[in-house]
């Protein structure tokens, strides 16, 4: 699993960019938390799935969330073997941090990891 952010900026906003490579497949053994370092708005998540299952990618709000406790506070369906992208064209505000997970079942505090094929997500914050 690794994790990148980059940051650029425009004339009117900084923007952020978060690639997540889940390709041990793990729910992450930690949840990746405050990805941005502050608060903002998330614009858009592309998710690309490889597995022969489907995985949840999960988004929350918050401090210190804990995997298979804290439940996402957005959650997208990622079918097997294909992509989506999921946009906000006024973005959706996080006030304290931004936490990103991937499952494999619809329980939004699910600690199941995905199904082996890997998972890649792209998030594009303010």
């Amino acid at each position: 699993m690794s994790l990148k952010v980059s940051g650029f900026s425009s004339a009117a906003l900084q923007y952020k960019i978060v690639f997540f490579n889940n390709a041990s497949n793990t729910p992450t053994s930690a949840i990746n938390e405050n990805v941005t370092g502050t608060s903002g708005r998330w614009y858009s998540v592309d998710a690309t799935n490889a597995s022969g299952s489907a995985v949840y990618v999960r988004l929350s709000d918050g401090a210190a969330p804990t995997l298979g406790t804290t439940a996402a506070d957005w959650q997208f369906h990622i079918p097997a073997n294909s992509s989506k992208r999921i946009e906000i064209p006024t973005g959706a505000p996080f006030t304290t941090g931004l936490n990103l997970w991937t499952g494999g079942n619809s329980d939004p505090k699910s600690s199941n990891a995905p199904a082996a094929g890997g998972v890649t997500v792209t998030v594009v914050c303010s």
